[in-house]
Parts: C-alpha cells; structure tokens; sequence
C-alpha cells in the first residue's frame, strides 16, 4: 500500500505531457484545483472502443496434498467478466470578441472566462466517481457508491469492504480508501481517443444573440470522455452510514476505530497501488482536530512538499467537495 509522496504516474501527469501552452496549463492547474482525484487518478484505455472488459477473480481453486501413487481432483478458479462504460462529457464556452480583444490578452481572458465551464466538468467528474449510476442516467458511468453499496459478513464478498458508521436516516457521509493501480480502481478513456480533458479552440464564431441579430464571438469546446474500472474490489473501502449530526455526541461513530478496520479489511489487497483516504470538508474537519490531539497516533499532521497534510497510517487524508452529507443509510 503506497503512501505519501509516492511516484505513480496520474491522470494530471498525463494531461500535463499531452498538451502545451499556456491555456493548457491553465486549464490543468484550473481542474487540480477543483478536483482533488486529479492528482492520483490512474487512467486506462479501454480494450473494446468505449467499453472495458475486465476479468476479475473471485474464487481460488482447490488444492490437496497428494501421495505416492495417488492422484488428485482437477480444480479451477472462478472468475467474473466484467463490462465498464464510458461516457461522453462536453460543453461549448463562447465570449465575446470584441471585449476579449478590449483586454489586449485575448488567449489569457479566454483562459479565465472558460474557469466556470471547466469547474463544472471537473465536479460533475469527481461527483459521478462516487455517486455515478446508468441505473439514472445510461449516457455516464456506475460510481463506487453504486458498487460498494451492500454490507456483509463475508470476506469474499465487496460488501466486506463496506463498514457500517450506524448512521439510520439520511444525514450520512461516507470515508472512502481509494486505491489507484492498473490492477486496482482506474478511470478509462476510449480506445484510440485522447486522454482526458480535450480543447479545442473553434476561434472567432458567428453567433446570434435572443432577438437574432447576429455578432461575433471566440468559441471553444471542451469534451471529456471518462469512465471507471474497479479492477479490484478488494483493495477500496468505503465507511458509510457516519451521521453528520452526531459527530460531537456521545453515540457518535468511532471513525478512528472504523479507519482502522477499514485499513487492514484492504491492507493486503493494495500493496501494488497507490491508497488514498478521501472524505468531506466536515470530516476533514473533525480528523483535524483529531490529528492535534498528540494522544492519537494513527492520525497525524505531516508536511509534504510544503504543505500541511493529515495523514492516517501513512495515507493521505484529502478533501472531496462532492462527498455528500444526505447519503441514505447503506445496509
């Protein structure tokens, strides 16, 4: 299980050697900031045009000791094909031409008048990781909400992976312990496509305004087709049901002691991938006061590369705006 500073190529890397220039820079530093999962994502291309097949595992063969002269039973494993989609994300910014070229910095006031479309791709993304359904909308991707979704008992099963906080109604907020790796969870993007986030400059346009009288604009249109694989259920947890309302009471969720399940539930799992704990701004809030408290040492205040960063058994602990606080209770 990978900690901080680790060197796993992200998705932010591969944007970073896609494409140059200064409204390509601008407009990874624009989704950095808006999208945490940018910064670890691991992304993949898929093996079958807009589709990915994966085979997953979720049976050993069974063996046995033999003797001389005796022989054994022939075994095999189980194993589960699996089919994950992408969807197509696209939206057109246009300005005006003749206030962009007032400003004398035509390509920058482009670059900041399209900062409110490029948010807005960036959190429909990081909201549909986590709350994504075709079940509701067939044209996107199924989240870890809607695969994680399910309590159990047993080991084998990914609902083994889901703690239960306690929360009842629907004042829930999940932690999440993402691992990222090729053999791990990763986003997709179609076969012989670009990777991520796409923009094309359309340059000086024609529009029409609502009377239809016409002028002209500086149009550009930015596309991103993404999806997610959960190569390995194994390797994420998700803590669910933690009552947002209760976390200063006396029947609040342990989360420490939750954390700590949920750490070992994947521990071994996730070896060979980059683990990273997200949760929202209030429980980001409530694991930094628990990181001050110099008794708790799993939790922990550490600095990287400048900044401060709580960190639980190593992992860094990051905020997700899009984590919600009206989850319903998982069961």
């Amino acid at each position: 299980m990978a900690t901080v500073g680790n060197t796993y190529l992200s998705l932010k890397d591969k944007l970073a050697q896609t494409e140059n220039g200064r409204i390509a820079h601008t407009i990874i530093s624009m989704l950095t900031k808006s999208n945490v999962l940018l910064e670890d994502a691991v992304v993949r291309e898929c093996n079958e045009g807009s589709t990915h097949k994966t085979t997953v595992r979720n049976g050993l063969p069974e063996v046995e000791f033999r003797k001389f002269y005796q022989g054994v039973n022939a075994s095999k494993g189980e194993y589960t094909q699996i089919t994950d989609t992408t969807g197509m994300l696209e939206v057109y910014s246009q300005v005006d031409k003749a206030l962009a070229d007032l400003e004398g910095d035509t390509e920058q006031f482009r670059a900041n008048e399209a900062g409110a479309f490029l948010e807005s791709m960036s959190n429909t993304v990081q909201e549909n990781i986590f709350y994504g359904s075709k079940a509701t909308n067939p044209a996107g991707f199924d989240g870890l909400s809607v695969r994680y979704d399910k309590i159990s008992n047993d080991i084998n099963s990914i609902g083994y992976r889901v703690l239960d906080g306690g929360g009842k109604g629907s004042n829930n907020t999940s932690i999440w312990f993402i691992t990222w790796g090729d053999l791990h969870t990763h986003l997709l993007y179609p076969k012989g496509s670009k990777i991520g986030l796409i923009h094309e400059d359309k340059g000086a346009q024609t529009a029409t305004d609502a009377l239809g009288n016409m002028f002209e604009v500086y149009r550009d249109h930015y596309k991103w087709d993404v999806g997610m694989c959960v190569r390995d259920f194994r390797s994420t947890a998700r803590i669910a049901n933690i009552d947002v309302t209760k976390l200063d009471g006396a029947d609040a969720a342990d989360l420490i002691k939750l954390m700590i399940s949920a750490y070992h539930r994947i521990k071994r799992f996730a070896k060979t991938g980059n683990t990273v704990i997200y949760c929202n701004e209030t429980i980001e809030t409530y694991l930094h006061f628990q990181a001050i408290n110099k008794s708790n040492v799993n939790l922990t205040m550490d600095n990287v590369a400048g900044k401060p960063v709580v960190t639980f058994l190593g992992l860094p602990v990051k905020c997700a705006d899009q984590i919600r606080n009206d989850e319903k209770q998982v069961k």
